[in-house]
């Protein structure tokens, strides 16, 4: 197996974070005093450190000893190689898959608040964006073309594996500016990518001054800072051949090499770096796949990208504080294939912005809040609210909305598209139900469970990604078209507002159907219907 990377860097960082770096005593240039003192940031010529009290300091390198000067560079050179920390706003990046050919997989990462159990790999759907944690899988023959929201192009060859480590970036406004032609990083960036096994072609723009991005392989590591390279691996070699500016490169005996343009360096096992000439023929082979990979990301824009940071960036729980505090879970950008369920065809569907999905259907105390009476036949405050039609949710919503203070412009209550609901159902599962293909009667309440009426919210345990009672108590109302004529065709950010005076469209189950009725993709259409077997759940999104 071997590793291809190639960067494309236009600038050399000159600011540097040693949030890891320990206290230590400090000596002057003329050895008459010391303190007690921990090395925060080198800029240019200046050495930033931190006291115990929490004290902050500049001083310029020169003032130190020469012991230290040489503490300080070798500080510096261990950063290249640590792994990046986040922003202090915690942003994440993510990316998009730009194209595939032949059988591409990810395993998207759990949010293991709710589930330790290991993900199985799913088909990737060419649009989709992909967060940190997951992992890239193509099968021999296959490749696969990525657009990180920096900016940088990667390129996937056949029987390759890549983790997404992290992927750290700051918000930005976007436009419609072509993304696969910028010069530069549209916002700073921190990214460690961790190349299992494969070959990887990547061109990175020019990265600011607070960003970083790291490669590690079985064999060695690369800090990027400004440059154009490739780096390839074997099972017992690592090579990097670099073609403008300078990369450091960190070998199997842990020596670290500045190799030049027009270089390359070569790493085996229990043995050192040594450089040697670049030839013609590996620039322009690497050239070419970056070419393509270009064309691949053609028609993503900035928009997008920005949508895609802001996404991966929310409070993963949002509280409504008008309707006593209930909880809301964030979905972050992606993916989902709904399956045939009874009229459904299955089809490829992509969300490209992120949303808060509540936690729970709305309760009836929940609804009294905000309504001022409660319609359910029997009452209790921890029961789901029914007996209301599609008009009387969306009622809430518009209501809550105009209650609700300090909402983000353009954002609203409503209720969710069915594609928004079954993205949160499935919680990055590819199955019948979010927990396999079988159903499990103490995980939902359907007529199998035994009830034979409606539980309080939360009585089963959640999905996932921390959502209770998706696959049974109530069937939830949600605003969804037909969709029992498509068949391979993907939807992006299917919105269908017209269907919200036409039909009343359902999903989830309810407790006195048998389990097949209770699918992540099965809906139940309900006409009118404000019954015993019928309550919401909502979700708040940005509204165009």
């Amino acid at each position: 197996m071997r590793l291809i990377v190639w960067f494309v860097l236009l600038n050399v960082s000159c600011g540097y974070l040693f949030s890891s770096e320990p206290f230590r005593t400090w000596t002057s240039a003329n050895g008459e005093s010391s303190m007690e003192a921990r090395l925060v940031e080198f800029k240019g010529e200046m050495v930033q450190i931190e006291y115990p009290d929490k004290r902050i300091l500049n001083v310029s390198l020169s003032k130190f000893s020469k012991a230290d000067q040489e503490y300080v560079k070798k500080a510096h050179g261990r950063l290249l190689f640590a792994e990046p920390q986040p922003f202090e706003e915690k942003e994440n990046g993510a990316v998009i898959v730009t194209s595939i050919t032949g059988d591409v997989f990810v395993v998207i990462q759990n949010r293991d608040r709710y589930s330790d159990k290991d993900r199985d790999p799913r088909p990737v759907i060419v649009g989709e964006s992909i967060g940190p944690g997951s992992t890239l899988i193509t099968d021999n023959g296959s490749t696969a073309d990525l657009l990180l929201t920096n900016g940088t192009l990667a390129h996937l060859q056949e029987n390759t594996r890549v983790v997404l480590n992290s992927l750290y970036q700051k918000k930005f406004k976007g436009n419609k500016v072509n993304a696969s032609k910028l010069e530069k990083e549209v916002s700073p960036s921190r990214t460690f990518l961790n190349l299992e096994q494969g070959e990887l072609v990547v061109e990175v723009r020019k990265l600011n001054k607070e960003s970083s991005f790291l490669i590690k392989t079985p064999l060695s590591q690369t800090g990027i800072r400004g440059t154009q390279f490739k780096l390839s691996a074997k099972a017992t070699l690592s090579e990097l051949a670099v073609i403008e500016g300078k990369v450091d490169f960190l070998d199997t005996q842990q020596n670290t090499q500045s190799v030049e343009s027009g270089q390359k360096s070569a790493s085996k096992p229990d043995e050192s770096a040594k450089i040697e000439s670049l030839s013609d023929k590996e620039q322009n082979e690497i050239k070419q796949l970056v070419s393509e990979t270009r064309q691949a990301a053609a028609s993503v824009d900035l928009n997008r990208l920005a949508n895609t940071v802001i996404g991966y960036s929310q409070e993963p729980i949002y509280k409504v504080k008008s309707a006593l505090n209930m909880e809301m879970i964030w979905c972050p950008p992606g993916a989902h294939v709904t399956k045939g369920a009874y009229s459904i065809k299955q089809h490829p569907v992509i969300l490209t912005k992120g949303y808060y999905l509540g936690k729970f259907e709305v309760t009836q105390s929940e609804y009294k809040e905000i309504m001022k009476f409660n319609p359910s036949e029997i009452k209790s405050d921890r029961l789901p609210v029914s007996n209301v039609s599609i008009v009387d949710a969306l009622e809430f919503c518009e209501k809550l909305t105009t209650k609700e203070r300090g909402l983000p412009r353009k954002w609203e209550f409503t209720l969710p598209t069915g594609a928004e609901w079954e993205y949160a159902c499935r919680a990055g599962t590819n199955t019948n139900y979010s927990w396999g293909d079988s159903f499990n009667p103490k995980l939902a309440n359907s007529s199998e469970s035994g009830f034979g009426k409606a539980t309080e919210v939360g009585s089963f345990p959640p999905n996932p990604w921390g959502f209770h009672d998706m696959h049974g108590n109530l069937f939830e109302k949600v605003i969804e078209d037909r969709m029992s004529n498509l068949e391979d065709v993907l939807l992006i950010d299917p919105s269908n507002d017209a269907i919200k005076n036409n039909s009343d469209s359902q999903k989830g189950g309810v407790f006195s159907l048998p389990s097949q009725y209770h699918g992540s993709s099965y809906f139940h259409n309900g006409g009118r219907a404000s019954d015993s077997g019928s309550g919401f759940r909502i979700i708040l999104k940005e509204v165009d």
